[in-house]
């Protein structure tokens, strides 16, 4: 084989050969340019650099790679993927298939590359880089093509030119915090709960937060707002109105943040999360903000207890509420409760489900696999919410729940099903 054949494929189709795999399946990621101009200069680095260093290049090259694709899909700063990496071990990764598969496709993609790099090396020295580099040309434009998605600011980063938005603000919910009522106030954030681009999907949510007669006892109202980033950057826009990082607030307080503000007029301030206390290390700036009880799911989980979720385990979400409830009918003053949840974290792998929609068989609402299960387990968050509050011996309370971010789904059919860049957001207000 010619040497310059073998530097185009060593340089630019196996680095690239599973994401065009996948792409055929409907599995896409953000467009790639930057690792694909890492891989063409790590191969043309072969022309002068020693055998081992260009191995390094290409292992950079790589881990740069999978790094970026994190930080598009999932709505992270570089600095905030490489710091989740540390939390990696909380993740029961191989327990979804499609990552089983990633990880296959690139230890054999990659495994081959690098034993083109140390056979093949002296016979790439010789060859020109030139025609690499022409077809690197093409490849790029095509990639972008491929991979951007029907509206591109689902892959943004922090800090783009959007319009700053949050639920708490359009929901009227604001309003409560600079004059609270004396009521007890409840934030639910709802992982990946986006808003759909269907009214009739979106229906099915819209009528799960309005059973069990909530009608009777809330005024139920609904809305939209933008998002860039992920969970944390929601966490952030709702209760600080910034768009800083989290990680700003690791080793200082934020006492403008609204937790804050709810102590000052005599509010008990509490956070909960099913999952670790350790990922994204909630339990050093949560009270930064102003939670002065964060609860996680090292305290919550009871032994014995039904666990939910499928590479994020931990305490079900729909009990959560349930508990939330019970407290705050217990409690003595005003609390300012926070719900995080975190069971529809993609990938989802579903399992039985709950059963408001006929996920296994393909539901004709929702035939979108991953995504059925998902909104299977919204509806039973919403219903039981509803049904929790809608109790007449549940004490009278401020509810918002809105969503962090839409779901980072690998399938571009999913992805589509969602309106791009905006989350959905519901207000319960008690009558009378």
């Amino acid at each position: 084989m010619r040497p310059a054949i073998l530097l185009v494929i060593v340089g630019l189709i196996l680095p690239n050969v599973a994401f065009a795999a996948l792409s055929l399946f409907g599995i896409s990621v953000p467009p790639r340019t930057l690792p694909i101009i890492l891989y063409l200069l790590a191969a043309t680095s072969i022309r002068f650099l020693p055998g081992p260093l260009v191995v390094l290049a290409f292992v950079g090259a790589l881990v740069f790679d999978i790094m970026f694709c994190a930080t598009q899909l999932f709505g992270l700063t570089l600095t905030e993927a490489m710091f989740a990496l540390r939390f990696i071990n909380e993740l029961d990764i191989l327990s979804s298939k499609l990552y089983v598969v990633l990880i296959v496709l690139l230890v054999a993609v990659f495994g081959g590359t690098f034993y083109l790099l140390v056979r093949q090396a002296p016979r790439m020295r010789r060859a020109r880089a030139l025609p690499m580099l022409l077809l690197g040309v093409v490849a790029l434009p095509a990639d972008i093509w491929l991979n951007t998605p029907r509206d591109s600011v689902m892959w943004v980063k922090v800090g783009t030119e959007r319009p700053f938005e949050s639920a708490m603000e359009k929901s009227g919910y604001l309003q409560l915090v600079k004059q609270p009522n004396g009521r007890h106030m409840l934030v639910v954030i709802v992982e990946a709960m986006g808003h759909f681009a269907d009214p009739a999907m979106q229906g099915l949510l819209d009528e799960a937060i309005r059973s069990a007669d909530i009608g009777k006892r809330y005024a139920v109202t609904s809305g939209t707002n933008s998002f860039i980033g992920g969970t944390t950057s929601a966490e952030m826009r709702e209760f600080c109105a910034t768009r800083d990082s989290y990680m700003d607030y690791l080793g200082a307080g934020r006492p403008d943040c609204l937790p804050f503000a709810m102590t000052e007029k005599g509010y008990l301030t509490s956070g909960y999360h099913g999952f670790s206390r350790d990922m994204f290390e909630r339990d050093k700036w949560w009270p930064h903000i102003g939670f002065t009880e964060p609860h996680f799911g090292e305290d919550l989980m009871q032994p014995g207890e039904k666990r939910c979720g499928d590479v994020f385990v931990g305490v079900c979400d729909p009990k959560l509420v349930v508990d939330i409830a019970a407290r705050l009918k217990a409690a003595t003053q005003p609390q300012f409760t926070y719900l995080l949840t975190f069971n529809t974290h993609v990938p989802m792998i579903g399992g039985e489900g709950y059963g408001h929609l006929d996920c296994r068989q393909r539901d004709p609402r929702l035939p979108e696999r991953e995504v059925c299960f998902m909104t299977d387990a919204w509806i039973e968050l919403l219903r039981t919410i509803a049904a929790a509050y809608a109790d007449p011996g549940a004490p009278a309370t401020e509810i918002l729940i809105v969503g962090d971010h839409a779901p980072p789904l690998w399938y571009r059919k999913a992805r589509d099903l969602f309106t791009p860049g905006e989350v959905t957001w519901f207000r319960l207000s008690p009558k009378g």
